[in-house]
């Protein structure tokens, strides 16, 4: 014990910037207003002044606690952090092991000039988030671990690839990088247009019956119907759209050397960095009014930890980018070329009749039983119009889909097309393949089709690209092919 408390006694602990205790307590009387105001009522009969006063000890007892508890180092080989009060932890990552590096700022702590600085690792609990320190040393803070794991990981090449010892070489004094070059700079007004074009389609569905059922009703309560929509309608716009704006305004996307750098959001401002090798996936995504309006979203998969995949923000190369943007910010992003040009290899044309199958169910079980319910209360036109208009999208879709699905595959990635409304485009380069499986499901196997589901290292739903309704034997040499190439790949980053 003696020698853990000699070796601890070594190292400069540090603590978070002293306003983190303002913080602390703003966040803990924001996140508990309704019960502490509940507290408070019931405690007037008792006396507010002494029931306002323990409560108010108390918060800033715990905020006060909290930041006095809460410390952080940056040594030769790790990044250490220490929290809790009653529950004491510890955390270290080692340099060589960072895969992301974050800046974050919520709306009461950008009040104050604060932010947190998070630190993430591949495995699944080994974030670090230091909360809460000055703008300026959190920037210097990233910028620091940056520069020294990007050291070590140039001594371990070094060693590994010319037998030079890097052991003895000194981390106390990282080289300075090039500046970083701005790649994309997110418009204001296209990302605004981008998420009005996705809520678009939802809307005209919610529209269209309530204009029919306006049509059919008195006048007083069609215009009570009208204007019950236009109210849902101006809630739901302003509430999904900002905060979409709130989450990805001002975007800006940078190039460095070794990383890239991500910055977004209005009032909470959030920056992330990320190694454009741990970029597992790239994909482009579009809405049909979005593709009239020439406007993508570019999303990304990257190898990070749990905390970043809890996020709820989207990781997003651009929010909303014109078609001849994207690939200038994909290449320059990770010197690949986004696959919008290449040829495509189709999928089973069995996939149709897979998709009639489910089609014709959804309509003995919902649209047809709807459709006899109408009968009884409208005109049989009425009640007949959910049928007449039913099979003929079904089958329009049912085609779109089946052009729509496709792959490619070349020596250095893999390429999957789907989506009918919302399009979409995922590529992942070979070497990042994981795993490579097949499933079919029992309808699938009378028909001698099969699923392929390519695994990456990524973190939450888009680790992994799914292909359906390929030819079972076709499906397994992909399968087969995926794995030699994942194992003898050379793909590299080209030179920033």
């Amino acid at each position: 014990m003696t020698g853990t408390a000699d070796a601890d006694a070594e190292i400069d602990w540090r603590r978070a910037h002293p306003l983190t205790t303002i913080v602390l307590v703003a966040t803990m009387v924001a996140n508990n207003l309704f019960p502490l105001l509940i507290a408070l009522g019931v405690g007037g009969g008792i006396g507010f002044d002494l029931v306002g006063t323990a409560i108010a000890a108390f918060v800033v007892g715990a905020g006060g606690l909290g930041w006095y508890m809460t410390r952080y180092v940056v040594t030769d080989d790790a990044v250490k952090y220490r929290s809790g009060v009653l529950n004491r932890q510890e955390k270290s990552i080692p340099l060589d092991r960072i895969q992301q590096v974050t800046i974050a700022q919520a709306a009461i702590p950008r009040v104050f000039g604060l932010a947190s600085v998070q630190v993430s690792e591949a495995s699944a609990d080994g974030d670090i988030e230091i909360q809460y320190l000055g703008k300026s040393t959190a920037e210097v803070l990233t910028a620091h671990l940056r520069s020294i794991a990007a050291m070590r990981e140039d001594q371990t090449a070094a060693f590994v690839n010319e037998g030079e010892d890097a052991a003895g070489q000194t981390l106390s004094a990282p080289a300075p990088t090039p500046a970083a070059t701005m790649l994309h700079k997110g418009s204001l007004r296209d990302l605004v247009m981008l998420q009005l074009a996705a809520v678009a389609p939802a809307l005209a569905l919610v529209f269209t019956p309530l204009l029919i059922a306006t049509a059919l009703s008195t006048a007083r309560t069609g215009l009570l119907v009208l204007a019950l929509a236009v109210a849902l309608f101006v809630l739901f716009v302003g509430a999904t759209v900002g905060s979409m704006v709130m989450q990805n305004g001002g975007f800006l996307l940078h190039r460095g050397p070794r990383s890239l750098t991500i910055k977004a959001g209005l009032l909470s401002r959030r920056q992330v960095e990320v190694r454009p090798d741990r970029i597992q996936t790239i994909t482009i995504a579009s809405s049909p009014v979005a593709r009239w309006l020439d406007l993508h979203e570019i999303r990304f998969a990257a190898a990070t930890g749990k905390a970043v995949a809890a996020q709820k923000q989207r990781p997003l190369l651009s929010p909303a980018a014109h078609t001849n943007a994207v690939s200038l910010i994909v290449q320059g992003a990770v010197d690949v070329d986004p696959g919008l040009d290449v040829e495509f290899e189709p999928v089973s044309p069995l996939t149709t009749r897979r998709a009639l199958v489910r089609a014709t169910l959804l309509y003995l079980f919902i649209v047809l039983p709807a459709s006899v319910g109408l009968s009884f209360e409208t005109p049989l036109w009425v009640a007949i119009v959910p049928s007449v208009v039913y099979w003929p999208l079904t089958v329009c879709y049912v085609r779109a889909r089946y052009r729509r699905l496709g792959i490619s595959i070349d020596a250095q990635r893999f390429v999957a097309r789907r989506g009918v409304l919302v399009q979409q485009l995922t590529q992942l380069p070979l070497i990042n393949v994981q795993s490579a499986s097949t499933a079919a499901s029992f309808f699938q196997r009378r028909l001698g089709l099969a699923d392929l589901v390519v695994s990456t290292a990524g973190i939450g739903p888009a680790n992994h690209v799914r292909v359906v309704d390929l030819p079972v034997a076709r499906a397994d040499e992909l399968r087969a092919v995926l794995g030699i190439a994942a194992a003898e790949s050379t793909w590299e980053l080209g030179a920033s």
